[in-house]
């Protein structure tokens, strides 16, 4: 019997049944939540609450990580359900076939809190080589981003296993199952999602795979269409029956590896077999009034906290009704393209010497203040001004972003992605994208998709994990030790800038979860050229006023407006009240905070 037809019944057995149904077949509580949380006439959650938000792009997510944790479930199992339904109804940037890093808050049992990293970035296949893509192909670029060979061995269901062994309440067949309802039963298309539609029209009209998906009348969905995973909810069901290991061995790790393979792949099952998830220690730091901890390499926290750290010498509370806003701007990205050149130097702690003690060591006060003394504020330089050679001794880049915060103060900021929309433009027979990942790495000679030079740091080698901008980052209190946000971002080498400058809105400037996210934003990743958004009415996106991109052009900036910056961050914010509220970014249309 549906579980639509099931009410919720208050009882020390905590199950949900009909009156006149057996008790052995009546199911838990948990399970029934779930269930209806994923019908459409579900009453939408409010935004803030006292006991637990998520953000995501997709409000209906978002909802469903709510769900859970109405359901008795903490942080760690809102995001694993959200996360798994964004993977089925965005899967043009991210799902079961990718990979990420995940940020996670948990209490002790002497009543604090402790973090750790969960890095599930996929790898390299064992037969990867340094100069793979340039000996194949005159257009290595492509060869990178489109068919097999830009495959690497998939990292998100192990990610999600070892969240949920270490932190996980709720049973791990219950988290999928508001993801299984929406694959078999259908979702609408949203605007994000007829967008990526027509920009993969292309393939998706060629692929008996993702025709049967994405055009099954032989023309492209659009807004407003249903869309049925059928294969991919099928999936859903033997992983959440049988665990990871059935995506990573056994009918579904060689329907994979042969889906790879069939468009000039080199990913075998015994890649697939070999993959782990790595625990990893975050970096943190203080700031103000707050102590703020981010991810580490191979992804790139430690410069979004490098940025922050030099910032801190300055007085950051301006209002963007001050004129002193404008050489506050300059002095955060100025910091900000010292701290890219130091990500040069981030690469796999697993083939890179020192990176840990060198992330460490950028963030030292001797460091800072040296950083900070080449920042002037009537000029800024050409690239190589930024070099970390220059000012220190050395011993020795499509994606989906969520966060959690809890009542216990469990927080969660994880993201995710195939990498560029619709990955590797691969789908299994099980109904599976695979990511183009691979494209992180560096090839010798050749920039990658987000417009990073290569870095030998980078170059391929077997196993190995590419470098990542996604830098998701949880604050708290520095006084009471209280979370205060959880945020991250999405959006390629944007995800840098994009968390910087929400930890800035929010902590410098006091700024709401809501105000962070409709907050226009600049980038700059050390490549000559200073992106600003202009004004989007219909977003609520002011831009930046005319006044200070005045002053940049004055100083030597190389500005370029643009519509849109391409990055996607999210925050859940907890007040001194207790209030948490969750604000999803405006520049995804579909996306919508929940909290209860």
């Amino acid at each position: 019997m549906p579980c639509s037809a099931y009410y919720l019944k208050a009882s020390r057995r905590r199950e949900c049944a009909l009156p006149t149904l057996p008790r052995h077949m009546r199911v838990p509580i948990a399970a029934c939540a779930l269930a209806l949380a994923v019908r459409a006439a579900a009453p939408l959650p409010p935004l803030s609450g006292k006991h637990g938000g998520v953000a995501t792009e997709v409000g209906q997510c978002s909802t469903v990580g709510v769900r859970v944790m109405q359901a008795g479930g903490n942080a760690a199992d809102a995001i694993i359900a959200s996360g798994l339904c964004v993977g089925t109804i965005a899967a043009y940037h991210s799902g079961i076939g990718g990979g990420g890093f995940m940020l996670v808050r948990f209490p002790t049992a002497h009543g604090k809190h402790a973090y750790e990293m969960i890095d599930f970035r996929e790898t390299m296949p064992a037969a990867g080589n340094e100069t793979m893509y340039v000996t194949n192909s005159t257009t290595p670029e492509t060869l990178s981003t489109i068919g097999g060979l830009a495959v690497g061995v998939p990292g998100e269901l192990r990610g999600w296993e070892t969240l949920h062994k270490r932190h996980g309440r709720l049973p791990w067949k219950t988290l999928f199952q508001p993801a299984i309802h929406i694959a078999r039963h259908g979702f609408p298309v949203n605007v994000d999602l007829e967008s990526a539609i027509n920009q993969g029209a292309s393939f998706i009209l060629k692929d008996p795979l993702w025709t049967e998906v994405y055009a099954p009348n032989g023309t492209l969905l659009k807004q407003g269409d249903t869309v049925y995973r059928k294969r991919y909810a099928d999936t859903l069901e033997e992983i959440a029956a049988h665990g990871a290991d059935a995506f990573y061995t056994g009918r579904i790790a060689t329907n994979t590896a042969e889906a790879a393979y069939a468009r000039g792949g080199i990913l075998t099952v015994h890649d697939l077999a070999n993959y782990s998830a790595v625990i990893r220690e975050p970096v943190n730091i203080t700031y103000r009034n707050s102590r703020i901890f981010s991810t580490v390499a191979p992804s790139s926290g430690a410069v979004v906290l490098s940025a922050l750290k030099v910032f801190e010498g300055y007085r950051g509370n301006y209002t963007d009704a001050d004129p002193e806003i404008n050489v506050t701007t300059h002095r955060l990205i100025e910091a900000t393209q010292f701290a890219y050149g130091q990500r040069t130097q981030y690469g796999d702690p697993a083939f890179t010497a020192n990176v840990t003690e060198l992330e460490k060591y950028y963030l030292t006060d001797a460091v800072v203040a040296a950083v900070r003394s080449k920042i002037k504020d009537n000029a800024t330089f050409p690239v190589p001004y930024y070099d970390p050679a220059n000012y220190t001794i050395l011993d020795d880049h499509g994606t989906s972003h969520m966060a959690v915060i809890d009542q216990s103060g469990m927080a969660v900021s994880l993201t995710s992605t195939v990498n560029l929309y619709w990955g590797s433009r691969v789908m299994t027979t099980d109904g599976i994208i695979l990511n183009d990942e691979m494209d992180d790495f560096s090839t010798p000679g050749v920039v990658n998709a987000f417009g990073f030079l290569p870095s030998p740091i980078n170059f391929i080698r077997p196993g190995k994990r590419p470098q990542s901008s996604i830098a998701s980052s949880i604050a708290e209190d520095l006084a009471t030790g209280e979370v205060t946000i959880a945020t991250g971002s999405a959006g390629g080498s944007r995800i840098i800038t994009a968390t910087l400058q929400q930890l800035h809105h929010y902590i410098d400037q006091g700024l709401g979860a809501a105000e962070c996210t409709r907050h226009a934003r600049w980038h700059d990743q050390l490549g000559g050229a200073t992106l600003v958004e202009v004004r989007n009415d219909a977003l609520g996106i002011a831009g930046f006023s005319n006044g200070t991109v005045a002053y940049l052009k004055g100083l030597g900036y190389n500005v370029t407006y643009e519509d849109l910056s391409g990055s996607t961050s999210h925050v859940v914010a907890r007040a001194k009240n207790g209030t948490i509220t969750a604000a999803s970014d405006p520049r995804k249309a579909a996306g919508r905070g929940a909290a209860y």
